[in-house]
């Protein structure tokens, strides 16, 4: 008796369903966003921010207001905390135990990336969200001129500033677990150093390019502008440049060797 063909073929391995997968990295990732600590630590953060704002700005002073929301808000706040959430959430996916869980699914390694990225990236989005909020809610109380006319442009600048630099963050922690010195070293040397020449050697700082982005709001008060590409072109380069840091990491990511926990000793 011969065997039947379903006995002698071998065991096919799951094919990967890239929607499931990408549905259970958002449910693993997005809950972590609202957790008792995270909340009041962002709660914390809006009321400092709030504070600081009424401050910093005097009543019906619109260039003072957008200076302050751009240099320290936009341009220095938000991407130092993109960076830090996206190099840390690519290092806790590096960790043994969420080796052991995640890996042993059917999703490829680039793809877990990709899908990590997207809802992380959602639930920073949102975060910066309320605090775009709070720097209105602060303009109005403060009665700023032209206040509801910038709101376009300072979310389309915010979108890009947490997307390129959470993806800046997802590259450095994929490549090293000092992504913290990563990123300072950047810093110091590119956008402190190189950033502030006036050439176009400038161009290579990602602030440079969000101040291009938003100069139409300070350039009316201060009577400056900065040479650039304009607002599309930018906004396109700054989707470009998060999209390459993205791809390599996950790159770099498939090709890592990741240590789960080690088996228990009989």
């Amino acid at each position: 008796m011969t065997p039947s063909p379903a006995a002698t073929s071998p065991a096919r391995s799951p094919t990967p369903s890239l929607r499931h997968a990408f549905g259970g990295v958002w449910r693993l990732t997005l809950p972590g966003f609202l957790g008792a600590g995270r909340l009041l630590r962002l709660v914390g953060l809006l009321a400092g921010l709030a504070l600081l704002t009424l401050a910093t700005t005097r009543q019906s002073n619109p260039g003072q207001f957008f200076d302050w929301t751009i240099k320290f808000y936009l341009t220095f706040l938000v991407p130092v905390l993109a960076f830090i959430a996206g190099g840390g959430a690519i290092r806790d996916d590096l960790k043994s135990e969420t080796v052991d869980y995640v890996f042993t699914r059917p999703i490829p390694r680039p793809a877990f990336v990709v899908f990590r990225y997207v809802s992380h990236l959602a639930g920073l989005q949102a975060n910066c969200l309320l605090a775009l909020g709070t720097l209105l809610g602060v303009g109005l109380l403060r009665q700023v001129p032209g206040l509801f006319a910038a709101v376009p442009l300072l979310l389309l600048a915010q979108v890009l500033a947490v997307g390129v630099f959470t993806a800046f963050g997802f590259l450095c922690g994929t490549l090293t677990n000092r992504y913290l010195i990563a990123g300072m070293l950047y810093a110091g040397v590119v956008e402190v150093g190189i950033g502030a020449i006036p050439t176009q050697l400038n161009r290579l700082s990602l602030v440079h390019h969000l101040q291009v982005l938003v100069q139409p709001l300070t350039s009316a008060a201060t009577g400056n502008s900065l040479p650039g590409l304009g607002a599309l072109p930018t906004a396109a380069l700054l989707l470009f440049v998060a999209a390459t840091m993205l791809a390599v990491a996950a790159l770099l990511f498939g090709f890592r060797e990741l240590a789960g926990t080690r088996p228990k000793e009989n």
